[in-house]
């Protein structure tokens, strides 16, 4: 790969590459790619050759049929964030972002530590229930958070869930728990320099949407999500199921047992049962 700010200088860097090449005839060509690919600038005017060897370079570069150019012109492509509501978290969710990424892992023990006076507890030891762990312990947590359960993720698993799952499950802690790795997430990309010109979310993606926003401040944001979540977890269990028809189509179907939650579409909604009208929104 080669780029260049001119047509005349992208010619001129491959007349010189191709000399560099002649001169160097052991160099390791998987070296030289790698570094012109990831090592350097890339500018509009671009061009690329497929080769075997250095020798097969040489020719490639000097024979213009085997040339492949194109001019890309630069541009900013606008970037929205969506965050999702509950339903899709599992224990150690973005472990290895937390072992790896100093900023998401800033992010999360900050919020985790605004949430103890809520919580009564760390939430990292709800998350990450071996993170303190070494040695082989702390390898088979890697491979498991590496090769996590769909099916368990999705609730679709037979088996009984393991007590950090069921421990997970409480909506206590599974709402700031998808806070904190939605927030965490978010705070990591725009350090990358991937900033969003707008956001959008679902429930709980909400309050994420709305402190990145600066509606909320983090603490405010951690507060309201801990006691929404204490409030919701006090109510007596029900059920939710999503049906593929339109609020028209479901209000002759209601009673005192069953509430609309949600209207996702225009053939999209939600029922709860046995919840409270006023909070059956929480899924």
């Amino acid at each position: 790969m080669l780029s260049a700010k001119t047509s005349s200088a992208l010619e001129t860097a491959t007349t010189n590459l191709a000399n560099y090449f002649q001169e160097h005839p052991d160099l390791n060509l998987a070296d030289a790619a790698y570094t012109l690919l990831f090592g350097r600038r890339a500018f509009e005017h671009r061009c690329a050759v497929v080769c075997r060897d250095i020798q097969d370079a040489v020719n490639a570069l000097v024979e213009p049929k085997r040339i492949l150019t194109s001019t890309q012109k630069a541009q900013e492509r606008p970037v929205a964030f969506m965050f999702s509501g509950l339903g899709t978290h599992y224990v150690n969710m973005a472990f290895e972002l937390y072992q790896t990424e100093p900023t998401f892992r800033a992010c999360v023990d900050q919020c985790c530590l605004l949430l103890r006076p809520h919580l009564g507890l760390d939430l990292r030891d709800v998350l990450y229930p071996k993170r303190n762990t070494k040695g082989v312990n702390q390898q088979q947590q890697n491979n498991d958070s590496a090769a996590f359960n769909l099916r368990k993720m999705l609730g679709r698993e037979t088996e009984p869930a393991d007590v950090a799952t069921q421990k997970l499950n409480q909506t206590v802690f599974t709402q700031p728990a998808l806070f904190v790795i939605e927030y965490a997430l978010a705070q990591l990309w725009m350090s990358w320099g991937i900033h969003p010109t707008a956001m959008i979310g679902y429930s709980i993606g909400e309050y994420v949407a709305a402190c990145l926003a600066e509606v909320l401040s983090l603490e405010d944001a951690l507060t309201l999500v801990a006691k929404r979540a204490q409030m919701i977890q006090e109510l007596p269990e029900g059920a939710m199921l999503a049906i593929g028809l339109c609020e028209e189509e479901i209000q002759p179907l209601l009673n005192e047992k069953l509430s609309l939650s949600a209207i996702n579409g225009s053939s999209l909604c939600v029922v709860g049962m046995a919840l409270r009208k006023a909070l059956s929104y929480a899924g």
